[in-house]
């Protein structure tokens, strides 16, 4: 009969052999529900004298020294794999909202609706990417993490009920706000029923989006963005259609694309691994609250992303008569350094990946890069990372505002110059908080993110909605500044932390 120690030792053996220190044998025996009071019944004076026993038996794999490293091509093909892997999934959203803002500059009169509609069309896009960013976070987490293991029938039946709840918290909040807008007569009745059509509409096309990265087509996005919009300029050539019109249709075509290539991608996996249909459903009550915290996430990352127009749309003078309203040289201004945001996400989504498969690399081969500790080796690659994030910002920045100078006259540019530097580095600030908070997630510490994101909308509403009512509301987006600065604080503070005991959290993630 094996002893209580050699039992434990063999169920470590069964989890995994890359355990490069002590402690994360302790994380490991934390996780099978021992403590300090399990320790001492074994003849152990605590659950980490009980680990350093435990690591001085298992059995040793070959050392970094005795393995072989890969070739420098190889390294170089592999993570060009993954680069070509991550950055689709950010560059999916950014090219379309990159001809979109050449479109608003080039061809300012295609855009042109009245204040009214304009107010009411701004704020369903808005309500959209913020009601919906909690269902695109679990659906990506969820979809991820099946497709990964393999299981596409569980994936579609997941990502399918996650779409129904979508669809039917939308068509309630889209009926709510039609009630509350008739009552308090926020916008006209028509112009309250077409917000209505394209919130939903935009909730769709949003969770479609997510589904369609998970299913590993994320160029199927901007390739129906673009064949939409070629349609219907055809279509409002041949028929001479309003503005209105030729968005809405534009809207639904687009919408209509994106769920026949959803659907096709589904097929497309299943038919991978037909032997999988019988693959048993997740508990749906753990699965609901595991993804809990990353849809308060989302959802608290969207609200922050675009609580300062909200601030600038409140800000507008109850003379005008209108409700609601966002500035358009401001909105101009915000779409412009909204941009390099964009793109440089879409580097961050690899560089932290990058940062986290070096993590997993070093953790599995040893404790030591090299000369330097794990510790010390992640805390470089971090800074060096951080460095990338912010001169690539920076340089796509100056890139879109060096064209947007040519553009416009010189008078402009100098009127306006506030929103776009204040939103600017509030953005810069926000794309490093990215870097942070994908690495926080990564490791199961999505808490210190949510707390972080919650401190910073607070700050960015409170702030951008009294500057804007105070001095005026170029002035809303010291409420992105200064919000961004809260989450770069706070998310930093805690991934240094982590990154004091990095073999702790690479256990226990």
């Amino acid at each position: 009969m094996k002893e209580p120690v050699d039992e434990l030792l063999a169920a470590i053996n069964k989890v995994t052999r890359e355990l490069a220190v002590p402690l994360e044998v302790a994380a490991l025996i934390e996780s099978f529900g021992y403590d300090d009071r399990s320790a001492k019944e074994l003849g152990f004076s605590s659950v980490f004298a009980l680990a350093e026993h435990l690591f001085a038996r298992l059995p040793r794999d070959l050392t970094p020294h005795e393995r072989a490293a890969p070739s420098r091509w190889l390294a170089f093909l592999s993570e060009t794999r993954w680069a070509l892997r991550k950055l689709p999934l950010g560059l999916a959203y950014a090219v379309p909202w990159m001809v979109l803002v050449t479109l608003q500059y080039l061809r300012p009169e295609a855009f042109q609706v009245t204040a009214e509609l304009g107010g009411a069309l701004s704020l369903a896009l808005i309500a959209s990417l913020i009601t919906t960013g909690g269902f695109v976070q679990v659906i990506s987490r969820s979809g991820n993490f099946h497709y990964g293991l393999e299981e596409p029938f569980v994936a579609r039946s997941n990502c399918t009920l996650l779409l129904n709840f979508g669809l039917i918290s939308s068509l309630l909040l889209a009926l709510l706000a039609l009630i509350l807008g008739l009552y308090f007569h926020v916008f006209s009745t028509s112009y309250l029923i077409l917000g209505a059509i394209e919130y939903v509409a935009l909730s769709l096309l949003w969770m479609f989006c997510a589904v369609l990265s998970v299913q590993g087509l994320s160029w199927c996005v901007p390739l129906t963005f673009l064949l939409s919009t070629l349609v219907i300029g055809v279509l409002k050539m041949l028929v001479n259609c309003g503005t209105v019109t030729v968005l809405m249709l534009w809207l639904a075509l687009t919408v209509l694309s994106t769920l026949g290539c959803m659907l096709a991608g589904f097929r497309r996996a299943q038919n991978k691994h037909p032997e999988k249909h019988a693959s048993a459903t997740p508990r749906y009550g753990v699965w609901f609250i595991s993804l809990a915290p990353f849809y308060a996430y989302g959802a608290a990352y969207f609200a922050f992303l675009f609580a300062d127009r909200v601030a600038a749309g409140s800000s507008i003078s109850w003379v005008s008569g209108l409700s609601f309203g966002i500035d358009s040289t401001y909105q101009r201004g915000m779409d412009l350094v909204l941009l390099p945001f964009l793109i440089t996400a879409a580097l961050v989504e690899y560089l932290s990946d990058s940062f986290l498969r070096f993590w997993h690399r070093l953790s599995a081969e040893g404790s030591r890069a090299g000369d330097l500790p794990l510790a010390e080796a992640l805390r470089k690659r971090h800074w060096k990372l951080m460095v990338v994030a912010l001169s690539s910002f920076v340089l796509i920045a100056t890139g879109a505002c060096s064209a947007v100078w040519r553009l416009e006259t010189l008078s402009l540019v100098r009127e306006v110059w506030r929103t776009p530097a204040m939103g600017g580095l509030g953005y810069l600030m926000l794309s490093l908080a990215l870097l942070e908070t994908i690495i926080l997630s990564s490791v199961n510490a999505i808490r210190p993110a949510l707390v972080a994101l919650a401190l910073g909308l607070a700050v960015n509403l409170l702030t951008g909605y009294g500057l804007g009512h105070l001095l005026g509301l170029q002035y809303a987006a010291a409420g992105l500044l200064v919000g961004s600065a809260v989450v770069l604080w706070r998310c930093n503070s805690a991934v240094r932390e982590i990154l004091r005991h990095p073999e702790y959290h690479y256990a226990v993630s």
